[in-house]
């Protein structure tokens, strides 16, 4: 498989996919440059499907909502995705902070330190004005 067999929606969700930015990309040629610019291989792609295979090959548990235990802290995503959904919380690029319990943000950041950091109110406030 290569990024030159496929159709230009696929590559624009692989785009999707890595949070790469192919708005200027007005060709079949560009996206794919895009693509390579960013650094994003047939292979990590290759990968990526590979592991969603197995995500939805596995039987979906309804997600447990847990009742709130202390304060609530403010959490930021910094990843480069679109959209990202963990632990019953749903982060976007448009929506990036979410409160949360303290032991809800625990989990996710032993999941995934590098991908979301604390807030401060003020940064929060300040994005959303």
């Amino acid at each position: 498989m290569s990024f030159e067999t496929m159709k230009v929606a696929e590559l624009r969700e692989v785009a999707d996919a890595f949070g790469v930015d192919y708005s200027q990309a007005k060709t079949k040629k560009l996206l794919i440059a895009a693509l390579a610019e960013e650094g994003v291989t047939v292979d990590q792609y290759q990968k990526f499907v590979d592991a969603e295979k197995v995500e939805t090959e596995a039987p979906e548990e309804a997600p447990k909502k847990k009742v709130a235990t202390g304060p609530e802290i403010l959490v930021k995503m910094n990843r480069a995705n679109p959209t990202y959904e963990i632990k019953g919380h749903r982060f976007t690029r448009e929506h990036p902070y979410i409160a949360m319990s303290q032991d809800e943000a625990q989990e996710i950041f032993d999941y995934d330190p590098r991908g979301f950091t604390i807030a401060t109110p003020k940064e929060v406030q300040e994005y959303y004005s």
